[in-house]
């Protein structure tokens, strides 16, 4: 697993880190993982999870009416750009 260290940070930024982390009972490393994590769209797994569930909602919305353009025709054309 790889490591961070962030270097120069302000004291106004740790010590609100250092609060929340004691708010939550996290250690300061775990309250700023969580807090990187959920800036970056959360755990992977639930992000993906979520993205299946929005397609399977549209798809039920559209009574499998195809999609235009096609998957397929978006990829091609982001491939030959």
């Amino acid at each position: 697993m790889a490591t961070l260290q962030i270097r120069d940070l302000p004291d106004p930024l740790h010590h609100l880190l250092q609060l929340r982390a004691r708010r939550a009972h996290r250690s300061l490393s775990q309250q700023a993982l969580m807090d990187l994590q959920e800036a970056c769209g959360g755990e992977p797994r639930e992000r993906r999870r979520q993205a299946l569930a929005d397609l399977a909602a549209l798809a039920a919305e559209r009574d499998g009416a195809a999609f235009e353009p096609s998957p397929e025709a978006l990829i091609r054309e982001d491939r030959e750009r």
